[in-house]
C-alpha cells in the first residue's frame, strides 16, 4: 500500500498546479516512483488536425515526471528539470492522453524519470510518445 501521506501531498500540490488545471488534468494512479495523469482532447489542446500538440504532450511528460520523483519523498520536495528529451512516435488522435512516468533512478540530488505517453480510444491504449527526464532535487 501506497503511503496516504505522501499521495495527499502530491494530490495538494498538483491541485495547485495552473497548467493542469488550464488542460483539466486528473491524476489517475499515484504510487512509489509512478505517477499517471491524464487529459482530455479540448479544443485550446488540439492542434487544427484534430491531434494532441507536442507542446501539450511535453509539458504533461514533463508534469508526470516530476511528481513520480517526489512519491520518493516523506517530505515536501520540488524538482527542476534539467534535460528532457522526448520521441514523438505518432500522431495523437484520442478519447483522452495518458502520461505513464516511472523513475528509473532516483537519487540524493539528481533523478531520472521515463514517461511513456499513451492515447485512449474505445479502451485500447497506443504509445505516442516517451521521454526520459532528468531532474534536480530543489533547494528550499
Amino acid at each position: 500500500m501506497f503511503d496516504q501521506h505522501i499521495s495527499e501531498r502530491i494530490k495538494a500540490s498538483f491541485a495547485r498546479q495552473k497548467l493542469m488545471q488550464f488542460y483539466g488534468a486528473i491524476i489517475q494512479d499515484i504510487g512509489s516512483g509512478t505517477m499517471e495523469i491524464a487529459v482530455p482532447p479540448t479544443d485550446f489542446l488540439l492542434r487544427t488536425s484534430g491531434i494532441f500538440h507536442g507542446g501539450v504532450i511535453a509539458a504533461l511528460a514533463d508534469t508526470a515526471g516530476g511528481y513520480a520523483a517526489t512519491t520518493l519523498y516523506q517530505e515536501d520536495v520540488s524538482f527542476l528539470t534539467i534535460e528532457f528529451k522526448i520521441n514523438f512516435l505518432r500522431q495523437a488522435k484520442g478519447e483522452k492522453l495518458v502520461a505513464k512516468a516511472t523513475v528509473i533512478k532516483g537519487g540524493a540530488t539528481l533523478t531520472v524519470a521515463q514517461t511513456d505517453l499513451f492515447t485512449v480510444n474505445n479502451g485500447k491504449e497506443t504509445q505516442v510518445a516517451t521521454s526520459l527526464i532528468t531532474l534536480m532535487k530543489a533547494s528550499r
